[in-house]
Order: C-alpha cells, then structure tokens, then sequence
C-alpha cells in the first residue's frame, strides 16, 4: 500500500516513486506464500459483493492497459449486464514485439495477475477463466500452471480456467482474435457487432482484459479507489509499466506514474542514448501509437494522453523505442510500414492493399525515387482514406505510423529523394518476431 507521503504527492512531476505492481530489486518469480505475505487474497479484498466491486473498480478510475486504455469499471458494467453465464479471458497474448511489460508481471508476480482474474470473473459471476498466452512464451505458461497448482492445493475454490495459446502474429492479440482463437478458430479479428462482450467465448458474454490491468485490481480491492487515483495523471490514474528499448544504456521494464515526463524515462531510467548519441525519434505506446519527434522531449511531452495528443501519438501498450541520430531513421519507419502489410490478418481488402501500398511507397522514398504523386496519395491514404475502414484497429494503426513518419522523418525524405540516401547506416533497431523484444524481463 502506498505510504501517506507518496499518497500527498504529486507524483507524475517525479519517478522517484516506490514501484506498485513490481517488487524493487526482485526479479525472480514470487511463490503463493511469498504473495500471500504481501497481502495477497486477503480477506478485505474479497469482502465485495460483485456489484460493489464493479462501483470500486469504476470509482478508482481504472483504464485499460492494452492500447485502448477504456474505462475498465464501465467494461465490467458492461458485461455484467449481459445475460449469464459468462467468461473472463486473460490477453496475455502480448503480440506487442517492443513491449515486455506483461511478460514481465507473469514471469514475477503471476497470483497478483490470477487474484486479478479471479476477481474479475468474482465481479461479471463468470464461470470459467481463460489465460490466452503466446504460444512460445513457454516459460510464461509454467510461471502461471505453478500459480494454479500452489492454488489448487490449499483447495481454492475458482471458476474453470483453461489456457489457449497464440501464434507469432501481430493482430492474434487484437481482443476478437482472441475469443475467435479460444473458440478453436484461426487467431484473426471478426467484425464487430457482436462484440465480444456481447457474444464471445462459447457465444457467451466475455470480459477481455489486460495483463497490466487485472494486476491492479486486487490492490485497488484491498486498498480502495484513493490508491489508484493518489498516483499519476487524473486522466490516467495511477502507474505504467514501460518498455524501454532502441539505443539506450539501460533497456529494460520499468513502473512510472503516468504522467511522467518522457525525457526522464529515457535520461533517468534508460541511462540516456548509447555513445552520447541524440534522439532523432521515439516510437512511444508500441508500434500502432506513432512516432514522436524529438522536439516533444525538450518541449516536455509527457506519458499521458493529454501531453502525447498534440503530437499524434498515445501511450498506448507503453513501450518505447529510441532511435538515435546515427542510424537511417527513414529506414525504420519503412521497416515498419513493411511489418504492417506483412502482419496483416488478409480478411478485409482495404487493410491488405491498403498496408501494402503504403509500404511500397516508404520503400519508394527509401530508395529516393517515389514520385510526388505517389508522396501526395500516400498522405491522402494515411490522413483521410484509410483511417477506420478495417474490421480491426490494425489498418488504424498502419495510418498513425505512416502519417506521423511522414512528419518526423521529413528531413530524411528529402535527402533520400537527392538520391544516394542520407548517408547513415540502413540498420533496423525495431524488434520483430523474428527475434523478439529484448529480454528485459530475466
């Protein structure tokens, strides 16, 4: 529980914050009796009746942490409403490739993840658990089958909870990807309605909640809405858990109150740009958020919605990508159109053509010979034509990263179109599934 001190502050002016959701200095896997010594399923956290602990979850001020950063307390609500029975199901998926932060949770603290889960299922009255994991996150899995058997031991009593796993695609982790793949089906968006908290796993209503999420409800539960709300920006209460990574000393997972200035996540926490080197540009909230010049920084851009908006970007899943100077910054954002139109789930046309076209035309202006005419269409298809016209949020942000590449790389668009590029090495820094996110979560 936070102390009175760090309860008066405001901290999103500072990151000097105790950690909440992780333990400072504690990398290795917290067993139940270690958990239950933190206060974990403690009695005062499970004295709610469902309704009551929808009203806390609402009051706190909860917001997802997958990307959408939706009111959670109206999700519930939501749900609830919904005639029974119904499912929770746990997006551990992490399709994410520069994000570490749910990975970093199960691997350290899997029962705050599960007691999350099993109070959420506690506040729908859902009827069974499903923990959706990536399908190679082996070492994930076994962190959560452990926390269920420590469980089952002591003879809890829970809903049934089963694991579906996830294949290395980006869309997989979309929430209708989710409940279509836990319905044994391919892991690819549906079209909406239904949504799925209207019809998803099994037909029946489904809670599809993040990783990051779930960990805070059993200390808001134990400690009230003020312990969220205390901390961080009032539109976003509470603390983030960043993924650092890119051309920094000290790439890692950290836990900062919303609202905290960029600069010193980098600066403070990431050790500053390897060699010295400037920031040419960040990828901030993960590859569908977009591209931040590096002028937010001096100018104090911070981790929250209102400071990020005026930039074209979101916070979003919370990692952030450091691209320095010396290196092609044109050559990342092409690298990253070409991963929109590689990842693309192929359902709806508009996204498929659409992520390729723009993807050739970042190839284009790499190699220095788009056209103007190619130039204009492509800012006419990110900016206007293709926003919103997908089954999922995929094409949305294939549209966020091209637009905002098109402003921040500006500079490096016209020395390429000279012909001979920019002169700086091509080499692409952006994690991929080929490799994965750096492993920050050992």
């Amino acid at each position: 529980m936070a102390t009175e001190q760090q309860q008066r502050a405001t901290p999103h002016d500072t990151i000097d914050e105790a950690p909440r959701l992780l333990i400072p200095g504690v990398t290795r896997r917290e067993s139940l009796l270690e958990y239950r010594s933190r206060g974990g399923y403690a009695p005062e956290g499970w004295a709610w009746s469902p309704e009551e602990l929808r009203d806390l979850i609402a009051a706190s001020g909860l917001r997802g942490r997958g990307g959408a950063a939706f009111p959670t307390g109206r999700k519930w609500h939501g749900v609830a409403a919904q005639p029974a029975p119904r499912v929770v199901l746990v997006n551990a998926a992490e399709s994410e490739p520069a994000s570490a932060k749910d990975r970093t949770l199960l691997l350290r603290r899997p029962h705050l993840v599960l007691e999350g889960a099993l109070l959420a299922a506690r506040a729908i009255e859902a009827r069974e658990i499903v923990l959706y994991l990536h399908a190679t996150a082996t070492e994930v899995r076994a962190s959560l089958e452990l926390a269920l058997r420590e469980l089952r031991a002591e003879g809890a009593r829970m809903p049934h909870v089963r694991i579906v796993t996830a294949p290395p695609s980006y869309v997989a982790g979309e929430s209708s990807a989710a409940v279509r793949r836990a319905n044994g089906g391919p892991a690819k968006p549906t079209f909406k309605p239904p949504r799925p908290s209207e019809r998803g796993v099994g037909n029946r209503p489904t809670l599809v909640q993040n990783v990051e999420t779930l960990a805070n409800v059993p200390l808001i539960a134990r400690h009230g809405p003020s312990w969220l709300r205390d901390v961080g920006s009032p539109s976003l209460p509470g603390t983030l858990l960043v993924t650092l990574s890119g051309a920094v000393n000290r790439p890692g997972v950290y836990e900062v109150p919303s609202g905290v200035p960029l600069r010193h996540i980098v600066e403070d926490l990431g050790g500053g740009v390897i060699g010295g080197a400037s920031i040419q540009a960040m990828l901030v909230g993960g590859y569908f958020a977009g591209w931040l010049p590096p002028e937010a920084l001096e100018q104090g851009a911070r981790l929250e919605p209102e400071s990020l908006r005026p930039w074209g970007v979101s916070v979003g899943s919370g990692a952030i990508v450091v691209v320095p100077d010396w290196i092609c910054g044109l050559a990342q954002a092409a690298w990253l159109m070409r991963f929109f139109a590689d990842e693309s789930a192929e359902q709806c046309g508009t996204c498929l053509y659409g992520t390729r076209a723009m993807a050739d035309v970042f190839s284009k202006l790499l190699r220095g010979t788009a056209s103007q005419s190619e130039c204009d269409r492509l800012r006419l298809w990110a900016e206007r034509m293709l926003p919103g016209r997908g089954a999922c949020g995929h094409l949305d942000g294939a549209a966020i990263a091209a637009r905002t590449a098109l402003e921040v790389f500006a500079d490096d668009i016209k020395r390429h179109a000279l012909g001979g590029g920019c002169g700086r090495p091509e080499t692409v820094i952006l994690p991929g599934f080929e490799g994965g996110v750096l492993d920050v979560a050992a």
